[in-house]
């Protein structure tokens, strides 16, 4: 499971679900391209089964589908492809997880406290429990 904050990094691409799993962009490509989903052959495949080592001599992308797109399917086809474009599976490095909240990718507890912080509601309402609803003048003596 990925939270909001972390993000896969993908390597080797044994780890990692191509369609099932948040590694390229902000939602896994299941959900970004449903379309496209619903015509793959292999929906549980892992990052490595679709990339082709071989292709073109440096390694590219080779999503196996049921049928030929249909002409209302192409853009999506084209918004997936670009969505993969730049990424790679780099050989024998294992896949990770890192944390998006600090640039060296790695998790601390002073880093979730940050994240937490500026925009977070308030999990306890300590402020309707403390609050002294007095005059100021009489809540001077408290």
């Amino acid at each position: 499971m990925v939270f909001s904050g972390s993000e896969r990094g993908v390597w080797n691409g044994r780890r990692v679900r191509f369609w099932r799993d948040r590694w390229c962009g902000d939602s896994p490509l299941c959900v970004s391209f449903p379309s496209l989903f619903a015509l793959t052959d292999d929906k549980e495949a892992w990052v490595v089964d679709i990339w082709d080592p071989l292709a073109k001599g440096v390694g590219g992308w080779n999503p196996c589908f049921a049928r030929a797109f249909n002409d209302w399917e192409v853009e999506e086809a084209e918004s997936f492809l670009e969505r993969l474009y730049g990424k790679r599976v780099q050989g024998d490095v294992e896949d990770m997880v890192f944390w998006t909240k600090t640039k060296s990718g790695k998790f601390s507890i002073k880093s979730l406290y940050y994240a937490l912080k500026p925009g977070s509601p308030s999990l306890f309402p300590s402020s309707c429990i403390w609050n002294v609803w007095v005059q100021p003048k009489i809540s001077f003596f408290s």
